[in-house]
């Protein structure tokens, strides 16, 4: 037990000695401070500089404790101050030396010659549009009741002025479709649209409405010819078409016949007897799925009646012609 004690008494005599010695000896040595820009204008950046390091290494002399702390602990000990005072926007190479480095160590100065190549430039702050980034389809008896929703559908972006262009949005993380079943809201991560940018939000929430999908079909709704003005009537056989359409089901089964026109453009074709296709005008958010019939005999004005085994010309025909 003597013996123990003894040791451990001896360990601590030498432990003291050399904090002691580490405190009062100076030591020379090769480390790393803090580099920080100082005196730049109002309004203005270095941010984004391509030789632009966030330490510099420099050759110290002081006492090894302080040194170890540092490197070991983090303690501050000085740092590299690059002073722009009386620089405007423009790049340009800075040298640094020795009176740049303002450090509590007895002398410093650069192991060798340091040169930063620095771009100074306007810093700006601009709101910028936020996009859903989404990856993969909703499930196929599925669709948005409407556009997914995200608040806030804008986020402050600041940076130097050259990082930004006109077409620039803040994108989501990725949100996988395949995956959305029901209405939800989801809190999503913003990406950064550049290394030197920052955003006031870091999350925005999306709020998915989505319902299941219906067919319809809607019956007897009358064909209308569309003629420029002074030309000849027209007359349309047969005068209605059956329209499928597919849909949100809830708002497809409180879809009424008004909503739905089927057209057939004449524009100005000359007096005869016509096949013609139909088109059908809907709300956005329905599919068309089929026109029954596809195309329609149109009569221009009073042509002569035609035999039994008369060709009636297509559309595609007298588009030919």
């Amino acid at each position: 037990m003597n013996r123990f004690g003894l040791k451990i008494s001896c360990l601590l005599v030498s432990v003291l000695i050399w904090i002691q010695v580490a405190s009062t000896a100076d030591f020379e040595q090769t480390t790393t401070l803090p580099l920080r820009v100082t005196g730049l204008g109002e309004g203005l950046t270095v941010a984004g500089s391509e030789h632009l390091p966030s330490e510099v290494r420099v050759r110290v002399t002081g006492s090894k404790l302080m040194l170890l702390t540092h490197q070991y602990f983090n303690r501050y000990i000085g740092e590299v101050r690059a002073n722009l005072a009386g620089f405007s926007d423009s790049t340009f190479s800075y040298q640094l030396d020795r009176s740049d480095i303002f450090t509590d160590m007895k002398n410093a100065d650069f192991k060798r010659l340091k040169i930063l190549t620095l771009t100074i430039d306007h810093e700006i702050s601009r709101p910028i549009a936020v996009t859903l980034d989404a990856k993969g389809n909703l499930p196929r008896d599925m669709d948005f009741v409407t556009a997914p929703r995200i608040t806030p559908d804008s986020v402050l972006v600041t940076g130097p002025s050259r990082f930004f262009s006109d077409d620039m949005t803040v994108h989501t993380e990725a949100v996988n479709l395949d995956r959305i079943s029901g209405n939800s809201e989801r809190s999503l991560n913003l990406v950064l649209p550049g290394d030197f940018l920052d955003l006031t939000e870091t999350r925005v929430k999306v709020d998915f409405q989505v319902g299941k999908l219906e067919n319809r079909t809607l019956a007897n709704i009358p064909v209308i010819g569309l003629v420029d003005a002074g030309r000849p009537e027209v007359g349309i056989s047969p005068p209605v078409a059956d329209v499928m359409v597919r849909g949100i089901a809830d708002s497809v089964r409180a879809l009424t016949e008004d909503r739905i026109s089927v057209i057939v453009p004449v524009d100005n074709l000359a007096e005869g007897i016509f096949v013609l296709s139909g088109q059908v005008v809907h709300p956005d958010w329905l599919t068309l799925i089929r026109l029954d019939p596809p195309q329609f005999q149109v009569i221009v004005g009073n042509p002569p009646i035609l035999r039994n085994d008369a060709h009636v010309p297509s559309e595609q025909e007298d588009q030919g012609e």
